[in-house]
């Protein structure tokens, strides 16, 4: 278990990071983005605000795994559906940059991973108070 732990924390923080990126320096830090107007602008590094806050998320929940594995089931499910959003992205304008082509099936896998080690956890933890 200690190893998720670690595991959620450096996520979390590669998250933050990722996110502090976007938001201090703007398009120009998208793999492939080109130049996009002022509106885009804004909204991007509005959204890298709520994208920190789910690392700072990942973070706090990295601190009791047991106690917040629906916690963890949530925002595992939120990186799935961005996973998701990505192929609809490419479905409606086309291909990605190649990064964000390698990014999906890393959306669409993490989350479940964390799934079932969560479940795992919580069965091994089931399986030591159980007489």
């Amino acid at each position: 278990m200690r190893v998720f732990m670690i595991w959620l924390r450096v996520f979390g923080v590669v998250v933050i990071g990722i996110a502090l990126a976007h938001l201090l320096f703007g398009q120009t830090t998208y793999i492939g983005g080109g130049r996009v107007n002022a509106t885009m602008e804004s909204d991007l590094r509005f959204f890298n605000v709520l994208f920190a806050a789910y690392g700072i998320a990942f973070v706090w929940a990295a601190g009791d795994v047991i106690g917040r594995a629906r916690i963890i089931d949530i925002l595992g499910v939120l990186f799935f559906v961005g996973g998701l959003a990505r192929l609809l992205a490419w479905v409606v304008a086309g291909a990605p940059s190649w990064f964000y082509v390698v990014m999906i099936p890393v959306e669409l896998i993490i989350p479940v991973v964390h799934l079932l080690v969560l479940r795992r956890i919580e069965r091994g933890i089931v399986g030591v108070a159980t007489p």
